[in-house]
Formats: structure tokens, sequence, C-alpha cells
């Protein structure tokens, strides 16, 4: 396989700024049903403040044709990349707060926002292009790479991936190389231009609220966290 023929640092970023029909991952779901499982079922009354929780968007972003169908009780897009620590210890919130409220839809969004960025989004979108709903065992998997060889992964290691989860190599190259890609990651490079978005992971709920409150680093931040992301939900 060719897809890793750009050259890549070894080195992680600091921060994570720019210059389903599989299980899934197992510590990740752990954590989020820890999550879920410690939100209250009577929320306590919070306040929400415009320019500090959330800031609000002049022009809408669009879920884009390529991605899920919204259902009616709305959306939040996240926008992330695989390859962010930041992203990797946030996922588990995503996936906590998806299992609290079945009837919101996700839509995560790989983040093109550099050259390895948009290498590792095209591994992302490819592996759903194949069908494959592999999104949080993608992620756990470059956090593997990440604390057990404090590196990205390399070609080899999303070879060893393909194998694990019966990905055909061949499939994926093709779908890794299809034009498609290039403007699916077009779109989202302008939504995130357009939003102002320079870091990741980010929150947009309903195409119109950026989520700027800190992001919950334990149960009970999550609390208010997912207070947030309701009361943004109903605006």
């Amino acid at each position: 396989m060719r897809f890793f023929a750009l050259s890549i640092s070894l080195l992680l970023l600091l921060g994570c700024q720019p210059a389903a029909d599989e299980q899934k991952s197992t510590a990740s779901s752990e954590v989020a049903a820890e999550l879920a499982g410690n939100t209250p079922v009577q929320p306590e009354a919070y306040t929400f403040v415009e320019g500090k929780d959330y800031r609000v968007l002049e022009s809408t972003l669009e879920v884009a044709e390529f991605e899920p169908e919204v259902s009616d009780n709305g959306f939040i897009m996240e926008f992330l990349w695989p390859g962010c620590p930041h992203c990797q210890d946030f996922n588990p919130t995503v996936i906590a707060y998806g299992m609290e409220n079945p009837g919101v839809t996700i839509i995560k969004r790989a983040a093109p926002a550099n050259e390895r960025w948009a290498l590792d989004a095209r591994v992302f979108y490819a592996l759903r292009g194949l069908g494959h709903t592999l999104d949080d065992e993608l992620i756990h998997y470059y956090e593997s790479v990440r604390v057990n060889q404090n590196r990205l992964p390399d070609q080899e290691d999303i070879n060893t991936f393909l194998e694990q989860h019966n990905v055909d190599p061949q499939a994926f190259q093709a779908a890794y190389e299809d034009q498609g890609i290039t403007d699916k990651l077009r779109v989202i490079l302008q939504d995130m231009m357009a939003a102002d978005i320079t870091s990741v992971p980010t929150l947009v709920v309903n195409g119109q609220y950026v989520v700027s409150a800190p992001a919950p680093h334990a149960p009970e931040d999550a609390q208010r966290y997912f207070a947030l992301l309701d009361y943004l939900l109903t605006l």
C-alpha cells in the first residue's frame, strides 16, 4: 500500500491545533458508560452564557449530503483529528452523550487542517466509504499507538488496523484514493474556515452554536456539559 507515501513526524502535537455495525472499542465504551451512568436523572439548574459557554454563528453550517440524515431532535457536529490526544480523551464523552440521547444525530468530521491531518481524514472517510462504522475504533487505535509508542500510526499500523477489522486492503486503497474524499475534505475545511474553528475537538450544535465551554474531564463535569448540549439543542 502506498497511501503513506507522505513523510510524517513521529512527534505528537502538544495541542490539537492546526499550523454502527461494528463493536465499539472496549476502553472508550467503558468510560462512556461510566459518564452516561453518572449524569443525573433530574439535572441541576444551570445558567449558560453566550460568549463564554458557546458562540453563535452568523451563517449556519449545513449537514453535507455525504453525512447521516438528521433526526427531528437535532444534531451535534464534532470536528476532530484521530491523532489528537484531546480528541481521544474527549471521545468517551461524545459516545456517552449519544448513549443517553439516541434521538440526537452525532456527526463526526475528520478535520483536514494540514497535510498530516488530511492523510488521517482520508483514512477516516475511506473506511466510511466502504460502509464500515469504525470512527470510534479508529480514534481508540490512534490513542493506543500514541500511549504505547509515543508516535502517530504509520502505514504498517494502518494495515494492522484493517486486518483487525476485516477490511479488504485493496478496496480500502481504492477508496482512499477516490476523488470523492477530496471533495468531502474541501467541504469540511471550508466550513471550519467559515465558522472560525481553529482547534479540535470542537462541537457545533444544530450547525449554529459552537461550544466553547471546557470539555469535561470527570463524570461530574459531564453533567453540566450534557446540560449545555441539551440547552443548545432547544434554541
